[in-house]
């Protein structure tokens, strides 16, 4: 935490904005008067219409009087008339009140973020401009000041202040000042601030009303699916002709724009010189690379959150999110011009400094903005929860809130080795569930023609009760899911953070409570056990049946990649037979490990140390002795594929540094600072040595799963054909449908020899 700014200033005000001359008010002047008379041009315009039609509206009537209520040649005149008039009708939708689309927002004030407001309000003095009247933090990506009501509210002078808290969080303290004098500066102009704040807000409202679209026009542009060819031809022609009476509006918004483009780019170079004049043109560049790579961030998240609402699982802080996926994108540019040669230099702190320098030195170059406010990321987490709850109007009693670090593989559906597990066995197999040692090794023969009779016969079977099989496996899995987040939960409530009880449903929140759900999910699983494994022991027989075929067959009889696969077969096989039947311990690892992630993620905002080093002494140890437990029943299991082609202990290849030992604490002989320098000490040497084994395991188990499984399916392929499921039993997704063909054209469509085209 930085030292408390100076809050006594300076005698003088530091000139940070640039000077703004005669022409420049002028070309305000002018710019506001053309954007306004536009606007009035079109009303003018629609009046003109309207009084043109109750024109025709007299002449006709008169025809009627003279020559007859009713003549054939007057059936063009009427039609013309009522074309115009809809055309009419629809020229008025631009000048209806539109207000501004209501972002899901927080108002904050001085007295909840005292350093937020000091310094704007610095800045304010400096720039000798009035402070916004509100400030609003939301989920945008852009910084930005308008006037209080829009349009109506030039003339009152009165400001609003809208920080996107992804923004906040991808920059730092001292550039965050930058960006604030960038957009507070438009306020600096005294009597040029309403001419300022009146081009920007007409050329908005140009093109708010030329883009937006109302419920029922969005609605035309769906296509029904059984629609006549009548209905299609209308929908069409009311579409355009929308268009068609929205063309004089988009004139007078070319216009408006074109007239205003020189104006629009001065009022955006003084704001940014002035923002350069605060913290240094170096740093104001870096500045805005950063905020360049919000957008794509967005775009992904917005993935993310079509991603979680599928799994009910929503990222509960869109802003921390987002600056995660900037500062995977920086590393990657910035190692690509590494690579490249291109060395850009870091901005010097040395040298001549900016102008107002001195008002943000208290400032550090490292410090991240969000530590400028308070409660940082409960404020982001509220505002993503309002995000979903009002704009995406989502149910968040149906999902579950999660932090980005607390899933372990949350996204691995593309994942090549998941999709091979997913494709052979029909999406039967789970991929965290063994199969291998439920049923016996077929013994009585190993005949080819024996082994394609069982694997006929499983084919069948499965026909008949994998769709049934496949719900059984998603309870279990749900189950499963729902209690590592109970256990998570629970570490939590131990460490003294709030947790709410509605999203799982228990009395209270209490450790207790939680682990008691637990304990339930536990039952649950341990009961569906038997009726799982009864069919998964027929589905290990139609796999062991396929590699048995691939084994006991000839040379001869077998393709080049066959005879590859065949020689490294049982290398793969005793890996995977170690493994698996480590792997229940391996779940139960699982589920401690996401608690501990869980824990570790919510480290910054600790209140009590002894508490969090409660909860860290409930889980580690358990983590600990679980690996102790799975590494003994790996014993012995040896690793073939090394790099010197001599073969290694599984487990020194998987837990290559010993497990460290954790200090015994004694809760009464320590101090605040001591409890968490231990608690940071004991999270740090569970996490280096404990994050890899479960991330290597998880890798090296997949992959020979996936090994054996695509074996087995190119020798079922190759001797009996290729098998489908039907639509009731596979579980790929669309998306996965496409990894496949992406696959298939980057290499060869032997590579994923399973999946045919439907025809």
């Amino acid at each position: 935490m930085s030292a408390a700014p100076n809050t006594q200033q300076p005698a003088k005000p530091v000139r940070i904005a640039p000077w703004r001359g005669p022409l420049h008010f002028g070309l305000l002047v002018l710019s506001a008067t053309i954007s306004l008379a536009l606007q009035l041009s079109y009303v003018l315009l629609v009046a003109g219409v309207f009084l043109w039609m109750c024109w025709q509206v007299y002449l006709i009537t008169g025809s009627m009087a003279r020559v007859g209520l009713f003549q054939w040649h007057m059936l063009p005149e009427l039609l013309k008339f009522a074309l115009m008039g809809i055309t009419w009708v629809l020229m008025l939708r631009p000048l209806r009140p539109r207000p501004k689309h209501a972002k899901v927002a927080i108002q904050i004030t001085a007295g909840t973020q005292p350093q937020l407001f000091e310094l704007i309000h610095l800045l304010c003095w400096h720039l000798r401009a009035q402070p916004p009247t509100q400030v609003w933090l939301d989920t945008t990506i852009s910084v930005r000041s308008t006037m209080f009501g829009g349009l109506t509210g030039i003339l009152t002078g009165q400001t609003m202040l809208h920080l996107g808290l992804p923004v906040v969080s991808v920059i730092t303290a001292r550039e965050l000042s930058g960006l604030l004098a960038h957009e507070l500066s438009h306020n600096a102009g005294g009597l040029s601030t309403i001419f300022v704040h009146a081009v920007r807000e007409t050329n908005a409202w140009f093109f708010r009303a030329v883009m937006e679209r109302d419920a029922w026009e969005m609605h035309l542009r769906e296509v029904p699916k059984k629609e006549s060819s009548w209905r299609r031809y209308r929908r069409k022609i009311m579409r355009g002709w929308m268009w068609v009476a929205k063309i004089p509006f988009m004139v007078f918004a070319l216009a408006s724009r074109a007239t205003s483009a020189v104006t629009l780019w001065v009022i955006t170079r003084s704001a940014e010189r002035c923002g350069a004049n605060v913290i240094g043109a170096d740093m104001y560049d870096r500045m805005q690379r950063k905020l360049s790579l919000l957008g794509s961030a967005w775009n992904a998240a917005e993935q993310e959150i079509q991603r979680g609402v599928i799994q009910h699982r929503l990222p509960e802080n869109l802003s921390l999110l987002m600056a995660r996926h900037v500062a995977t994108t920086a590393k990657a540019r910035a190692s690509a011009r590494v690579e490249a040669g291109e060395i850009r230099p870091e901005p010097s702190v040395e040298g001549k400094p900016a102008k107002g320098a001195a008002l943000v030195a208290y400032l550090s170059h490292l410090q991240p903005a969000a530590s400028v406010m308070r409660q940082f990321v409960d404020l982001s987490r509220q505002v993503t929860y309002f995000y979903y709850q009002h704009d995406l109007g989502l149910n968040l009693h149906e999902h579950r809130m999660v932090a980005d670090e607390e899933v372990i593989h949350q996204n691995r559906r593309e994942e090549e080795a998941l999709l091979v597990i997913r494709r052979y066995f029909g999406g039967l197999a789970h991929p965290e569930r063994t199969m291998c040692g439920l049923g016996s090794t077929p013994t009585s023969s190993t005949a080819r023609a024996e082994l394609q009779r069982e694997i006929l016969h499983v084919r069948d079977e499965v026909a008949a009760w994998g769709p049934q099989f496949k719900v059984a496996l998603q309870e279990w899995n749900q189950a499963w899911q729902r209690r590592r987040d109970l256990e998570a939960a629970a570490t939590l409530s131990l460490a003294g953070f709030t947790v709410s009880r509605m999203q799982f449903g228990t009395d209270d929140a209490s450790p207790a409570s939680l682990r008691t759900e637990a304990a339930r999910q536990r039952m649950v699983m341990e009961h569906m056990e038997g009726p799982l494994q009864a069919r998964e022991r027929i589905l290990e027989g139609r796999f062991a049946a396929s590699l048995g075929m691939l084994w006991w067959s000839d040379l001869a009889d077998l393709n080049d990649w066959l005879r590859t696969r065949r020689r490294d077969m049982s290398a793969w096989v005793t890996i995977y037979e170690a493994m698996a039947g480590a792997l229940p311990s391996f779940r139960e690892l699982l589920t401690t490990f996401f608690a501990f992630q869980t824990l570790g993620a919510k480290f910054a905002n600790v209140d009590d140390p002894s508490a969090f080093l409660t909860a860290l002494q409930s889980v580690v140890p358990k983590m600990l002795n679980l690996v102790r437990q799975i590494v003994a029943t790996m014993d012995g299991a040896p690793y073939p594929f090394t790099d010197n082609g001599k073969a290694i202990s599984l487990n020194l290849h998987l837990l290559p540094a010993p497990l460290p030992e954790m200090p015994s604490v004694s809760m009464t002989s320590l101090d605040a600072a001591s409890m968490r320098a231990i608690g940071l000490k004991m999270a740090s040497n569970a996490s280096e040595s404990i994050a890899p084994y479960v991330d290597a395991f998880l890798s090296l188990y997949h992959h020979a799963f996936a090994w054996l499984a695509e074996s087995a399916e190119r020798a079922e392929t190759h001797f009996i054909g290729a098998l489908s499921f039907g639509s009731a039993t596979e579980i790929l997704l669309p998306d996965e449908f496409t990894t496949q063909r992406l696959g298939m054209k980057a290499r060869s469509p032997d590579a994923i020899a399973a999946w045919k085209p439907s025809v």
